[in-house]
């Protein structure tokens, strides 16, 4: 996403960026607690779950350096959020909390656009997670990832894929060896 801000425009944000770091496991955005920060993705690698009614972890998304982080709904509504956001990796980010965004967007035309441009980019990966999956074999959708994003697997434990592609962790293995198969 590319906002093409000027440097005096963006220097009214300068002071309110905080870098924090993550270690593997620590959770950046919890189910029931309201997303006060949006970040960027320096280093590392975070993941967006839910836990179904017996338990497990279902993976929703994956997050990558470069990438925006944040609950957004929770975040511009201000509720509670309905997930969870985990360090996968060690990881460190740069944020700004909803107060200091909400600041922006009333100084400057410049960042009200950054904000529209912002919610088109969490719509449009939305809808390109549910519907670019959508109606995709089990085999399709892990051709599809690897196409996407074939660094992913040399982060991201194979059992999180799986629960990512809806695909069951021993189907996902026999997908993988038999493609392995069709290519040696």
């Amino acid at each position: 996403m590319c906002c093409n801000l000027s440097e005096e425009t963006f220097n009214l944000s300068s002071e309110m960026w905080k870098e924090k770091t993550f270690n593997k496991g620590d959770i950046y955005s919890k189910e029931g607690r309201i997303c006060r920060n949006a970040a960027f993705i320096v280093d590392g690698y975070f993941r967006t779950y839910k836990i179904d009614e017996e338990g497990e972890q279902k993976n929703i998304f994956f997050h990558s350096p470069g990438q925006n982080l944040v609950s957004f709904v929770s975040f511009v509504q201000q509720v509670p959020c309905d997930h969870y956001i985990e360090a996968i990796t060690d990881a460190k980010i740069i944020s700004i909390t909803y107060d200091e965004l909400q600041l922006l967007y009333n100084a400057s035309v410049e960042w009200s656009k950054v904000g529209r441009l912002f919610a088109e980019f969490a719509y449009k990966l939305l809808e390109e997670r549910f519907l670019g999956y959508y109606g995709l074999s089990p085999e399709e959708r892990y051709m599809k990832l690897l196409q996407e994003a074939p660094n992913i697997f040399n982060v991201i434990a194979l059992k999180d894929i799986s629960s990512f592609l809806g695909i069951e962790f021993q189907s996902l293995c026999r997908i993988r060896k038999r493609i392995s198969d069709r290519t040696s």
